[in-house]
C-alpha cells in the first residue's frame, strides 16, 4: 500500500476540518447576492403555468387508432 499506515488514509478526527467532521450540510439556499432576480422567478412561473403535469405521449393517438391493447406490462397487437 502507498499509505504510511495501512487502512488509515483519512486524517485523524482531531485533524479533520469542520466540513469533514462536524459542520452541518448546506441548507441549499443561495446567498442574496447570488439569488436569481425576482423578475426571472416570475417569468419562469409564467412560462410553466400552462404545462400539464403528465403530458400525452406523441404516439398515444396512433396506438389508439391502430387498436393496440395493453395487458399488464405486455402489449398485444
Amino acid at each position: 500500500m502507498s499509505a504510511p499506515n495501512p487502512g488509515r488514509q483519512s486524517p485523524s478526527p482531531e485533524r479533520q476540518s469542520g466540513a469533514q467532521q462536524q459542520d452541518p450540510p448546506s441548507q441549499g439556499k443561495a446567498q442574496p447576492q447570488y439569488a436569481p432576480p425576482e423578475h426571472e422567478v416570475q417569468d419562469q412561473a409564467a412560462q410553466t403555468a400552462g404545462l400539464s403535469s403528465n403530458p400525452k405521449h406523441p404516439l398515444e393517438d396512433i396506438e389508439r387508432m391502430m387498436g393496440v391493447k395493453e395487458s399488464g406490462s405486455e402489449m398485444y397487437l
